[in-house]
């Protein structure tokens, strides 16, 4: 969910680019779906959403090949985000996939049959991030990690504030609310460019409240039974006073025709310097460093008052891809898939290949590596100084909350509903979902 495409075409883009990885040898190079190949080799079929790391990927095999001469690779790369396309178009076709990339939701609903349990592999030790299926089991292994929050320009705060700017001493909507009106003073007329895209306000921003549970899927099952009252509830409600704030004509440069196509002069507004603030994910580094050279970071999302509440200290933080291992797998295959897994946590060509040539975020304590994109780096330091809370998005269908609700967030932005009317919607959709 990344890069210089915006999130509504993530999952949008089809094609797919196929690369066949062996050893030397004739028998090592046939590609069909047998389980192992001719020469006694154990043959693997793994899938890559991330389109614009395929070559990467392609190297990520051979070198792992090149350390297990026992297993051959067969690495396949969809376009852009296009994993759930190729998974099914090669499982239509009659191959079975070893392990496939996809969505953290997947498990959950699409392919909640699909993967094996993966809860007593090493690398569970190594990082809270796993992620669990229907049955409470870990079945995703955590490829990417990402974050969202308030992105701010260091540069312009730092100006404002006349000194180093601390992101994390923005721990209470009061403190935010000061932090603007410096913002305002220091010669910034609009300190904030908020961008109301349907993902934007929808499945990132307005459902961080998910997070006042351990477990979000905890308030997920109360909506589904009707049994959560959002309307009276604080955590809710804060994030919308949060949302009125930086939505305000006071503050936000769209403030006063606040629905609009404004990705892009947003991010050239806080790439410049114009404005200060937007709200967005480590995916925004693109659009922003194509304006400028500036220094950008993330600051929390205060949902109330009160300095020691946890939501006010952290930021959203999760994985956005996983890889799966199927269950229809022969056990030989599922087994060399996970030494694939144990190879990019704990190989350090694996560690090398996941960060600093693809340039993700590890959700692994142990690598040593940190991605150059200043975001992505903020958003590894969050992670080692436990200053985040779970991917709220992960854990709602993104499609319907991008598709059905963002309208009803949109209207109440515009003031053309109510928040009562607001909660009324979201309440419904969830008993429906039953």
């Amino acid at each position: 969910m990344k890069k210089t495409w915006k999130k509504t075409m993530l999952w949008t883009m089809t094609g797919v680019l196929a690369f066949t990885l062996a050893g030397c040898g004739k028998a090592s190079s046939q590609t069909d779906d047998a389980a192992t190949t001719a020469d006694g080799k154990v043959n693997i079929v793994i899938t890559n959403g991330k389109g614009e790391i395929a070559t990467q990927w392609a190297q990520a095999a051979k070198d792992f090949m090149a350390e297990n001469p026992d297993i051959h690779v067969e690495a396949l790369s969809g376009a852009v985000g296009d994993t759930v396309n190729l998974l099914d178009k090669l499982t239509a076709s009659g191959k079975t996939v070893t392990m496939a990339m996809m969505s953290p939701d997947s498990i959950t609903n699409k392919y909640k049959d699909f993967g094996i349990d993966l809860s007593q592999e090493k690398w569970n030790q190594d990082t809270p991030y796993g992620v669990k299926d229907t049955n409470g089991k870990i079945a995703g292994f955590p490829f990417s990690i990402e974050g969202f929050g308030l992105v701010y320009n260091k540069n312009v705060v730092d100006k404002a504030i006349g000194g180093s700017f601390d992101p994390f001493s923005i721990n209470t909507r009061d403190k935010l609310k000061e932090l603007l009106d410096q913002i305002k003073a220091s010669g910034i007329t609009y300190p904030v460019a908020y961008q109301t895209e349907n993902w934007s306000v929808a499945n990132h921003y307005s459902t961080q409240f998910l997070n006042q549970a351990a477990d979000p899927t905890t308030i997920v099952n109360q909506l589904k039974a009707g049994t959560f009252d959002l309307a009276s509830n604080p955590v809710w409600n804060g994030y919308y006073d949060t949302l009125d704030l930086l939505t305000s004509p006071e503050y936000n440069k769209y403030g006063e025709r606040p629905l609009g196509k404004y990705y892009d002069d947003a991010h050239v507004s806080v790439g410049k310097g114009e404005s200060a603030i937007l709200f967005n994910g480590n995916w925004a580094y693109d659009s922003l460093k194509a304006v400028s050279g500036e220094s950008f970071g993330f600051m929390p999302v205060p949902v109330d008052n009160d300095p020691s509440n946890p939501l006010n200290n952290k930021i959203a933080v999760g994985p956005t891809n996983i890889l799966v291992i199927n269950k229809n797998a022969t056990p030989e295959q599922q087994a060399a898939a996970k030494k694939f897994l144990d190879w990019i946590v704990y190989n350090k060509k694996g560690q090398d290949f996941l960060v600093n040539q693809a340039q993700i975020i590890s959700a692994f304590k142990n690598n040593p590596y940190k991605v150059s994109n200043p975001l992505g780096a903020a958003i590894s330091d969050a992670i080692k100084e436990d200053k985040t809370m779970p991917f709220s998005s992960n854990y709602v269908k993104v499609e319907d909350w991008g598709n059905i609700l963002a309208q009803d967030i949109q209207k109440y932005i515009a003031k053309k509903e109510t928040r009562a009317e607001l909660a009324q919607a979201i309440e419904t959709y969830y008993k429906n979902q039953k």
